[in-house]
């Protein structure tokens, strides 16, 4: 007998045979949360919206934490044409925690975190933008006013020459 270590994970043993016997080795699920994660981000565009669908209709035939994470995985990582992350923040807001697998959770956790944070940027660097183009806008009225008065002065010193 011998032992197989994976990173983080338990001893699996596993018994030598003088034939070809099955191996069934049962991994903690992260390793399928972390292959899911990784197929989502590497989805061809053509791919995208037929995923999408897919999951919906996972998620709506079985709404279990394995689904939801799923689509919340897919709008959260999704390239472009499928990202919506604040659905992703509500679905895993909505998500029944005590169902799910240490890892569901902890994968829940993470992204919630991050969609979060991404979504707290994004309103900060939105409220940014508009502040921005709030001062550019002051600035070009009163660069107006300035060439105004500039042009004024300007009359005022040409009418006490003459």
């Amino acid at each position: 007998m011998s032992s197989l270590f994976m990173g983080g994970c338990n001893a699996v043993a596993l018994e030598r045979s003088q034939g070809p016997v099955p191996v069934a080795v049962r991994i903690d699920d992260a390793a399928y949360w972390l292959e899911e994660w990784h197929r989502t981000l590497t989805l061809p565009g053509d791919v995208l919206q037929r995923t999408l669908q897919a999951r919906e209709l996972d998620f709506q035939n079985e709404p279990g934490p394995r689904t939801r994470l799923r689509l919340v995985l897919l709008l959260a990582e999704g390239k472009k044409p499928v990202r919506d992350q604040s659905r992703a923040l509500k679905l895993l807001r909505e998500m029944d925690r005590m169902k799910a697998s240490d890892s569901a959770r902890a994968l829940a956790a993470l992204l919630e975190q991050a969609l979060s944070e991404r979504l707290w940027a994004g309103e900060k660097v939105n409220r940014l933008r508009k502040q921005l183009k709030d001062a550019k806008a002051r600035i070009e009225e009163l660069e107006r006013q300035l060439q105004e008065l500039t042009s004024i002065e300007q009359r005022i010193q040409d009418r006490t020459k003459q």
